[in-house]
């Protein structure tokens, strides 16, 4: 019977370990994730967020040069596709203990002379609610994207 019992607990941690090894390591499917966050599926949850800003007194070249400098000096963040000349990018961004990604996609939009807005969809991969961790991350970084166009 203690045989069994620790047979059992070594399954079930070997699954586990599985379990989060996938979770870090799964591959990102750039061709799915990197669409336009204007006009990408919504998945219904509350583990995403979509965000359009109001006018920033700064073209979009500008703009997208400015958010990714920033955004790529953010901690477990790195780039997965898109570039600055096309003024859209996606982004992943783990979780700091389980390694969890959220996928961030962010384009800079044109509107009008020297201005521009941006639009963000930030979406977790795993799971149905992220506390409302992808709200609070863009909310935090347009707050300091505004204090860096605004101190120029």
């Amino acid at each position: 019977m203690k045989r069994n019992m620790m047979a059992v607990f070594y399954i079930i941690t070997f699954g586990i370990v599985l379990l989060l090894a996938y979770i870090r390591f799964a591959p990102s499917d750039t061709d799915m994730l990197h669409k336009d966050p204007q006009t990408a599926a919504s998945t219904g949850k509350p583990n995403e967020y979509r965000f359009t800003s109001t006018l920033f007194d700064i073209t979009a070249d500008e703009l997208i040069r400015l958010i990714d400098d920033f955004v790529q000096n953010q901690p477990r963040t790195t780039r997965i596709a898109g570039a600055v000349d096309t003024k859209m990018i996606t982004y992943v961004q783990r979780s700091v203990l389980m390694g969890y990604p959220d996928y961030i996609t962010i384009k800079a939009v044109t509107s009008g002379v020297d201005q521009s807005k941006l639009v963000i969809f930030s979406r977790s991969r795993f799971g149905h609610s992220d506390l409302g961790v992808n709200k609070m991350r863009i909310d935090q970084w347009i707050s300091v994207i505004r204090g860096m166009i605004a101190g120029r």
